[in-house]
């Protein structure tokens, strides 16, 4: 029963984030409702609201299967190789492209929240020595 209502949530979410961006487009506002979805679901972690243990089960399951979501799009591009094939050069820039920023803003990503790790706990050994 647990583990159903964890799903029912993550659910909840996604639906919502649906739901939100289909008003969005009335205002022709085009955003995917996944990542609204995603986006509240992470807003609702962040301030409280929802616990991490409400949805820590389901969560795990979906991280380890992870591979198997990415099957559907991978048969997709081989289905379509004869469309891909006249842009291959096109789509090969676009993804080292896509892959140098992705990298490049992880790594300012952790090098700041290391930072930041780093700074609180100085501040923290600080008020403890003083």
């Amino acid at each position: 029963m647990k583990i159903f209502k964890q799903l029912t949530l993550i659910i909840a979410f996604a639906l919502f984030g649906v739901l939100v961006s289909y008003l969005l487009s009335l205002a022709n506002i085009n955003f995917p409702g996944s990542l609204i979805g995603m986006i509240l679901l992470f807003i609702f972690l962040l301030f409280g609201l929802l616990k991490v243990d409400s949805i820590d089960q389901v969560s795990h399951f979906f991280i380890d299967n992870m591979g198997i979501f990415f099957v559907p799009g991978a048969i997709l591009i081989f289905n379509k190789l004869e469309l891909l094939s006249a842009i291959w050069w096109k789509l090969t820039i676009v993804i080292l492209v896509a892959f140098i920023v992705s990298f490049t803003a992880t790594y300012w990503s952790v090098k700041l929240t290391l930072y930041l790790q780093n700074k609180k706990k100085m501040k923290k050994e600080e008020r403890i020595d003083a």
